[in-house]
């Protein structure tokens, strides 16, 4: 059976998810940014396709592999590609799941933490209300406590700010 057959009967990209379901090395850059290895199955797509002088390509969800890569040898000499995309894929995968890596989301609980100081509520009342919904979204306490003081010296900059009747910095 050719290569691109194999492709089209879905046989090649169920071996490729299993090398990367497998594999210790990938498990662990898995684990690492805390995907469970299941989600190759249930939210990575693989497509065989003419890329026109690309090797690989992906976007986030899908990881397209050029045809002409499919020889042989591919698992032996050309699945570095599958590996880079997959990279990819993880640390996309990771930043959907991880609420904080939205800068957008960040500035919104500073912009909700100012919003309190300058209601007149005292900094302690503010950590109270905001402190345990930010840290529910951390597996890492220590980089919470790191992440959520930053925060909050944002907050009370800005506030200070506005106190001061000065235009905002607004990031």
């Amino acid at each position: 059976m050719s290569w691109f057959k194999e492709a089209k009967d879905n046989s090649f990209i169920k071996k490729v998810k299993e090398v990367l379901k497998r594999h210790s090395f990938t498990r662990s850059i898995a684990d690492y940014y805390h995907i469970p290895i299941e989600e190759i199955d249930t939210h990575l797509q693989i497509e065989v396709s003419d890329l026109d002088g690309k090797f690989a390509e992906g976007n986030g969800k899908l990881i397209r592999i050029d045809r002409k890569l499919l020889d042989n040898n591919f698992f032996k000499e050309n699945f570095h590609f599958v590996i880079h995309e997959f990279f990819h894929w993880l640390k996309r995968r990771s930043e959907d799941k991880f609420y904080f890596n939205d800068s957008e989301e960040v500035q919104s609980f500073v912009l909700q933490m100012t919003w309190g100081l300058i209601e007149g509520k005292g900094e302690k009342e503010v950590v109270s209300k905001i402190y345990p919904i930010i840290k529910a979204h951390f597996k890492d306490e220590s980089k919470f406590e790191e992440i959520f003081k930053e925060m909050m010296t944002k907050a009370i900059g800005l506030y200070q700010v506005y106190r001061e009747g000065e235009p905002l910095p607004l990031w």
